[in-house]
């Protein structure tokens, strides 16, 4: 469609996509295929039109006089962006034919409308919600990060309070709500949950842990989730366990009958890494054909972390074996999560930001939600100094767009203590910009980074990156520093390597 005409002159917005207006323009979500594409106040001015009318007689739009800071748009511009999001699947053309009167009404200049942009620089609302709608668990996963905080919160919401929390929710203009835990299937409302979320008009996504499930409590989800990302335990597959396998395959099977999409979540351990292989030609056989890479995370035992934990030639590594699977199974698709988008940070930054790959997104695209219905930039950063509200009783608006804790993680790659380093440098740092969890102060660069991709001439000799952290960490009511400039030369000398992040120990 890219380079041929639109053949019908009828078009319509696709039932299958939402519109979000946003100050650089608009957000469009494609509810089938989970993409979100940003376009500019242009493109989202003719997709208004389209919405606010219906359906549109093509030759008609063309001659329409639509005005953008008060000048006409030229045709070309409005054809070509229709062309764009016709092959992209946002536009629908109607088959050529005779239209019935529903369709056939006048398409009239009084049905233009004006819009009124945003002053605010930021999203209206995240593209995405994740709730742990429980920090229950029946398993003992070694690498779960969730045992670093599960202690924290005590209670999780009854079923009205999630009711009320997914109004808010839903309300706000999120587009997908991502369900885990903990293990959201140790809820017995769980269903109940997902229903009321897929009724008010959001894509349902869960993640579990659970290679068994029930067939009736599948044919009811199958009604109302579009994925079901499966954790996988790596160590089970890389030590041979033969009904692991079998269960595996078993739930693909049922999963695939009922028509839910399934995934496998894998976090990147040494150990995964280094079998990375044998991992991903077991599950081929298991049949998953999509692949979620996670990075991975600090878990609660220290002396797990130290011997899991990937070095710099580790992450190297799975770059090379990604690339080599990518080659040998057209057919299966692999994502990485934000936290690994150093893997894709020789891109071309035009090209990576034109794809959508926006790395970091903590507080901005995303938040994350706690058992309590507490507000956090991401499921990472779960501290007291981090929370931005609960949802069960403060006004999704006053957190959104008031919170000092999202505000500092939007605005992250303005911080001093990112632009002056290596990530702040690196030519993917508007794409990748390294994840918090690995920052020393849970705001500034990642250690943890193969190799930033710039120079050493672009580096400011005159920084004082102690100095810079210690404003961050903050100071006592006195004006001494909570961190001594000791403390965070050996923090900076020892890296990830021997130990947390500093700010997970510190908080």
């Amino acid at each position: 469609m890219m380079g041929e005409p639109v053949k019908s002159k009828f078009i319509k917005l696709s039932d299958r996509v939402k519109i979000r207006k946003e100050y650089f323009g608009g957000v469009l979500f494609n509810m089938d295929t989970g993409d979100i594409i940003d376009v500019d106040r242009e493109a989202f001015t003719v997709l208004s039109i389209i919405k606010h009318n219906e359906l549109v007689n093509m030759d008609a739009l063309l001659d329409m006089p639509i005005t953008y800071k008060g000048k006409r748009i030229n045709s070309g511009n409005i054809k070509g962006v229709i062309f764009r999001l016709a092959d992209m699947g946002i536009i629908d053309v109607m088959p050529n034919g005779i239209l019935s009167k529903h369709y056939r009404k006048p398409f009239q200049d009084k049905n233009l409308i004006k819009i009124k942009w945003p002053a605010h620089e930021h999203l209206s609302a995240p593209e995405t919600v994740h709730w742990a709608v429980t920090y229950k668990c029946g398993e003992a996963c070694p690498d779960c990060y969730i045992e670093r905080h599960k202690s924290l919160f005590t209670k999780e919401l009854d079923t009205q309070a999630a009711f009320n929390l997914i109004s808010k929710i839903a309300d706000s203009g999120v587009f997908q709500l991502a369900i885990g835990g903990g293990e959201p299937l140790m809820r017995s409302d769980l269903e109940d949950i997902v229903q009321r979320a897929s009724e008010k008009g959001l894509v349902v996504h869960i993640t579990t842990g659970k290679y068994e499930i029930e067939s009736q409590r599948l044919d009811v989800l199958a009604k109302y989730i579009k994925t079901i990302q499966i954790g996988i335990r790596t160590d089970e597959l890389i030590n041979g366990n033969i009904s692991t396998g079998e269960k595996l395959r078993a739930l693909v099977t049922q999963l695939n009958e009922r028509s839910i999409i399934t995934g496998a979540n894998l976090i990147m351990t040494r150990s995964s890494i280094h079998n990375f292989d044998r991992i991903i030609e077991m599950l081929v056989s298991s049949g998953f054909k999509r692949y979620t890479l996670l990075r991975y995370k600090p878990p609660n035992n220290v002396k797990r972390w130290l011997q899991e934990k990937p070095n710099q030639q580790d992450l190297e590594l799975l770059e090379e074996r990604l690339m080599v699977m990518q080659e040998m199974h057209t057919d299966i698709s692999f994502r990485i999560d934000c936290a690994l988008s150093f893997l894709e940070r020789r891109l071309n930054p035009q090209t990576a930001l034109y794809s959508g790959i926006r790395g970091c997104v903590a507080g901005e695209r995303i938040i994350s939600i706690t058992p309590d219905g507490s507000v956090y930039p991401c499921s990472q950063l779960v501290r007291d100094i981090f929370k931005a509200g609960n949802l069960l009783n403060e006004d999704y608006k006053c957190i959104w767009y008031r919170s000092n804790v999202l505000k500092k993680y939007r605005n992250f790659r303005e911080k001093k203590c990112f632009k002056n380093s290596s990530c702040g440098k690196c030519q993917a740092k508007l794409f990748c910009g390294g994840c918090r969890v690995f920052a020393e102060d849970a705001i500034g660069f990642d250690l943890g980074c193969p190799g930033p991709v710039c120079g050493s001439n672009f580096i400011d000799d005159e920084y004082d990156v102690i100095a810079d952290i210690q404003d961050t960490i903050g100071y006592t009511d006195g004006g001494f520093p909570y961190a001594t400039r000791d403390e965070i030369e050996k923090w900076l000398e020892e890296g990830t390597n021997k130990d947390y992040p500093s700010w997970i120990n510190n908080g």
